[in-house]
């Protein structure tokens, strides 16, 4: 009888740990569903711009804004968003955080002139950056040692980069297939419904994690941080656009004061009853520190290339919008496979997976410098380079974000979740108005699209040379 009950004890117990594992894994995919449509709608604008602009009748200016607003408003209020989640509770900030990126969605699908579209996109990006780093601090609380958390973290990178391609297609995909009279709508109209799901499943299926009320929101810090982080944000995504008038270098220089006013704040911060908006403990950990900067690296030449080669194939080969879409799958298949596989590997493999992966980008990079021409290149030429850019990344995306936070202490969570977002969404900005700029500029000065094009790939070889000996300070560093 006793061995009975102690065999019935048992089972009951596994059971139990088996339902509360696969909660933890049903979660992980609710609570994916938001940095998943929050990467959609940053790269489903790029291949509308055209169809938008030629809508409103609207300036290049203006239609930059369009992007460039969503990339600031996302931005400057991650650090915010992650610790507002601390003190009131990640569940609930994920939560009205979804339902407002639902409703500006909306407003932005229903805009009546380019400017509404502008102030809509600004508030977007503001509502994805208070449910944003609730996922990455959810994972991290959620998932703390093994194969599982190796696994977890690798789930938010492939859903990160399959929400690039997504969006690359979407974008060319509606506007295509016409279903509507300003097709173009549509780009954002399509979160309405999943936007709606993910909130209802969130709030049925998530549980609210532990909160911090005791100790008061640093409002001084907010506020530096807001201020310093939009004068480096603006001035890199519309210089480019206004030749760098004096203005920019003087936001960035205003920046870099505000900065460090910002940091001297946090110092002063140090054993009162405020909550510092970073916790400078963090910046004793090697890894992190490392492993952010490669982050940086990494997502400036991911963003710029995707955005230079739409553009090379679009206005330099002339291919229309939804060929460039279908090319993109080729180099997203790639991806998910690789992804899945350095998941299942990463613990076996470890740092020398995610610099095999550089090695095997750079490879891409350089087949494209060599049959990416005046001339258009096969289709095959040009779906071969994608897939092995594609297998590379797909080595490296998924175990960048594990790699950085591997060594954070569950303490500092929130705090390393609005950290590294921050430094990826200012990385996305930065590449984009460098590497990108650099390929517009010798466009304006006469070169040929597949000549910047070129000059463009060269740069993208270096950023990942700078990852791969980043990857392996990381392999040899201990904190």
């Amino acid at each position: 009888m006793k061995t009975d009950r102690s065999v019935r004890t048992l089972s009951a117990d596994s059971s139990l740990v088996a339902e509360v594992s696969n909660r933890r894994w049903w979660n992980l995919f609710v609570i994916l569903l938001a940095p998943m449509i929050s990467v959609v709608d940053i790269f489903i604008v790029n291949v509308s711009l055209p169809t938008i602009q030629s809508y409103y009748a609207a300036s290049d200016a203006k239609v930059q804004l369009v992007v460039a607003v969503y990339l600031i408003g996302y931005a400057v209020f991650l650090i915010t968003g992650s610790r507002i989640g601390d003190k009131f509770g990640r569940k609930k900030v994920l939560v009205w955080g979804l339902l407002a990126f639902t409703a500006t969605s909306v407003l932005c699908g229903m805009a009546g002139s380019i400017g509404e579209l502008i102030a809509f996109r600004f508030f977007q990006g503001v509502s994805a950056a208070f449910m944003v780093p609730q996922t990455v601090t959810l994972i991290h609380l959620n998932f703390r040692e093994g194969n599982d958390r190796n696994r977890a973290f690798g789930y938010y990178g492939i859903v990160q980069g399959m929400a690039a391609i997504l969006g690359q297609f979407l974008g060319g995909y509606f506007i295509h297939a016409g279903w509507i009279q300003a097709p173009w709508r549509l780009i954002f109209l399509v979160n309405l419904p999943i936007g709606v799901v993910a909130v209802i499943l969130a709030a049925l299926s998530l549980r609210e994690s532990s909160q911090n009320r005791q100790r008061k929101l640093d409002i001084t810090g907010v506020v530096l941080l807001t201020l310093s982080l939009v004068c480096i944000i603006y001035p890199l995504t519309q210089g480019r656009e206004y030749g760098w008038p004096w203005w920019s270098y003087v936001l960035l220089l205003g920046a870099a004061a505000g900065l460090n006013i910002f940091f001297r704040h946090l110092k002063r911060t140090v054993g009162t009853n405020r909550e510092p908006l970073i916790d400078l403990h963090l910046f004793r950990i090697r890894s992190f520190n490392t492993g952010v900067l490669a982050v940086f690296f990494y997502f400036g030449l991911h963003n710029a290339f995707l955005l230079t080669c739409a553009i090379l194939l679009q206005k330099g080969y002339q291919i229309g919008p939804y060929t460039a879409s279908i090319l993109f799958t080729a180099l997203g298949w790639a991806y998910m496979f690789s992804s899945w596989w350095s998941i299942r590997n990463a613990g076996k493999y470890g740092i020398r997976m995610l610099q095999a992966g550089c090695v095997i980008m750079a490879v891409s990079f350089l087949s494209q410098v060599l049959l990416f021409g005046a001339s258009v290149p096969a289709p095959l030429s040009i779906v071969v380079c994608y897939i092995v850019f594609g297998l590379g990344s797909g080595l490296v995306l998924p175990s960048l974000l594990n790699v950085s936070l591997r060594d954070v202490p569950a303490a500092l969570a929130g705090s390393s979740s609005g950290v590294y977002s921050t430094i990826q969404q200012f990385s996305s900005a930065a590449g984009v108005s460098m590497l990108g700029g650099l390929f517009f500029s010798m466009l304006s000065h006469g070169s040929d699209y597949h000549l910047a094009y070129r000059v463009s790939l060269y740069c993208f070889i270096a950023y990942l040379g700078v990852i791969f000996l980043l990857l392996n300070r990381i392999k040899d560093g201990k904190n």
